[in-house]
């Protein structure tokens, strides 16, 4: 459990609040220890009302952004040059913010906390540091930016003149192995060789290309015979399409005319039979239906149809059914007499296609390895004559030249940026005198401070090597020397320092209270007034006696009680249980 979560359960509804002076303006904060709950802001220095309200004129994420731009706003460049990403308060937080993680091993060894986010972790607090305390000039920055792009280029130069001499060889070698590879042959087998009586890969590229040639000629024949007899047999399956087709019509055709014959004679039957058994009156003559002249001529004349087919025409009917019973049978069996044969060649279409397909397979791979072969070879001449060729030399060359070029505009440009940087700014002297002034109030022999702007690990130094307590006192005396400075017009540091607890980061005792009684001195001496800056800090070791009083001294913690506890109170802490 983090100690955050351990506070949110202890108090749901606790926070931090603060009074924050920004330039003349007041403002009361306070952010609750529920890092889901939105922090409060508003104008003016009534924290209390604030907190007792429970809601501001702003949320904190707005006054963050506030002050982060008003925190920023003097420092230039705003980005770092070489790499453009933007110079942000959270940078600028964990310097000023430095605790006992760092353990002040470094003048650069800022407080982490959830990540600083520099995409150089060496190179670019350097360059922070300069930017906030006014020591990077618009001509020092625009000479790293040119640097870091004429490295870029030059980098891209030298890596596109490698591949130019590289390539003919690299591709060569790609289809060397391709075709060692294609062909199954190792290493120990010369790509070409004059001996008649020795074989290479190039003899063997030749045999397998013309055995492919040889395969796919035989795999052409075989494929133009199966097409041929598959283009005969779709003929004579058309022609056996079309007879059966012709014979199903006429089967259709004569059916119709024998069934034509039996429906007309059935009809006439089913009219006389309606007519006779009609039962009613007619409404003309208003008589029975069986007593009606017209129905009894009607009657007559179709009995006598009947009569003629059944007696005069009898035997012309019998001789129509049986002609059109023969035709509709004889359509029939050419129907059925065609049915195997076209089942027959249809099988043996689709068997030749089978063998059609299976040829084309055969021709495909062989064209494959025909074309693989001519092309292997072809590309194999191709860059070997690429290689060392005047065309090839020439590109080379002017790749070289440019790198050269860009070799040349790096080394200019790095004797420039030097020569700037030699040039020692009224900035940089005002932080060495600070420095060695601050030096020189602890020491009483000749020890000496300076500001050495270009050391990447410690840019205020001491004239003598004390060991670790005296490189943590490097890192102090640098920050407050920022601090004191921070009142210069040129200089964008906040005036606003916290150092949690150096004295455990190795600091020996008498330096320690001399460092602390220092500050007191200053602050007494240099300020009628109101201080301009504030310095926290916080120790397990007393402080000297002049600061053990307000309003020196804000707060003593005594874990012996439960009131010299930072919340008063003990955590309940909930302890994980092992079960087995």
């Amino acid at each position: 459990m983090t100690l955050r979560e351990e506070l949110t359960r202890e108090f749901p509804n606790g926070g931090v609040g603060m009074v924050v002076h920004v330039d003349d303006q007041t403002y009361s904060i306070f952010r609750y220890f529920n890092a889901y709950k939105e922090g409060l802001a508003e104008v003016g220095s009534d924290l209390e009302s604030l907190i007792a309200n429970g809601n501001g004129q702003t949320s904190y994420k707005e006054f963050e952004g506030f002050l982060a731009t008003e925190m920023m706003s003097k420092v230039s460049p705003s980005a770092i040059p070489e790499t453009e990403q933007a110079i942000e308060w959270r940078h600028l937080l964990a310097w000023l913010t430095r605790d006992q993680g760092a353990r002040f091993k470094s003048f650069f060894a800022w407080r982490e906390g959830e990540g600083i986010g520099f995409q150089r972790a060496r190179q670019d607090p350097p360059i922070v540091m300069r930017a906030v305390l006014g020591l990077l000039n618009q001509e020092e920055s625009e000479l790293l930016v040119r640097i870091h792009s004429f490295e870029q280029e030059l980098k891209r130069s030298q890596q596109e003149t490698e591949r130019l001499k590289q390539e003919p060889n690299l591709i060569r070698r790609r289809i060397e192995s391709e075709l060692r590879a294609w062909l199954q042959v190792g290493d120990d087998l010369p790509l070409r060789s004059d001996d008649l009586f020795k074989e290479s890969v190039e003899d063997k590229v030749n045999d397998a290309r013309q055995k492919a040639q040889a395969r796919l000629a035989e795999a052409n024949i075989e494929l133009n015979r199966s097409n041929d007899q598959l283009f005969k047999l779709r003929l004579e399956l058309t022609e056996l399409e079309r007879q059966y087709q012709l014979a199903e019509q006429e089967f259709d055709l004569f059916d119709e005319a024998k069934a034509q014959n039996d429906r007309t004679a059935q009809r006439i039957s089913n009219r006389c039979e309606i007519l006779q058994t009609r039962l009613g009156t007619c409404i003309e003559a208003n008589i029975p239906f069986q007593n009606c002249t017209h129905i009894k001529d009607e009657i007559k004349q179709l009995q006598g149809t009947i009569s003629l087919k059944g007696h005069r025409d009898k035997k012309l009917l019998q001789e129509n059914e049986k002609y059109w019973t023969e035709r509709t049978d004889n359509a029939l069996a050419g129907m059925e007499l065609l049915k195997p044969q076209l089942a027959s060649i249809k099988s043996r279409i689709d068997s030749l296609e089978q063998i059609s397909s299976s040829n084309q397979t055969r021709r495909d791979t062989a064209l494959i390895d025909v074309n693989r072969a001519t092309r292997l070879l072809e590309e194999l001449e191709r860059w070997e004559k690429v290689y060392g060729s005047p065309e090839s030399g020439e590109s080379i060359r002017q790749s070289e030249q440019n790198t050269k070029k860009l070799i040349d505009q790096v080394g200019f440009a790095s004797v420039r940026l030097k020569l700037s940087q030699a040039e020692r700014s009224n900035r940089q002297k005002r932080l060495d005198e600070l420095m060695n002034a601050l030096v020189q109030h602890l020491f009483s022999d000749t020890t000496a401070g300076s500001f050495v702007i270009r050391d990447e690990y410690f840019p205020f130094q001491l004239s003598v090597n004390g060991g670790e307590a005296y490189y943590v006192l490097e890192v102090l005396l640098g920050d407050l020397a920022c601090l004191l400075d921070s009142t210069d017009s040129g200089s964008a540091f906040p005036g606003f320092l916290i150092h949690d607890c150096p004295r455990e980061a190795d600091m020996s005792p008498v330096l320690y209270e001399k460092l602390l009684s220092l500050m007191l001195q200053i602050e007494q001496q240099a300020y009628s007034g109101e201080i301009p800056y504030q310095y926290i800090v916080t120790t397990t070791s007393p402080p000297p006696a002049e600061l053990r009083n307000a309003p020196f001294l804000r707060e003593t913690l005594d874990p012996s009680t439960d009131d010299g506890l930072l919340f008063r109170k003990r955590f309940k802490i909930e302890r994980q249980k092992n079960f087995f």
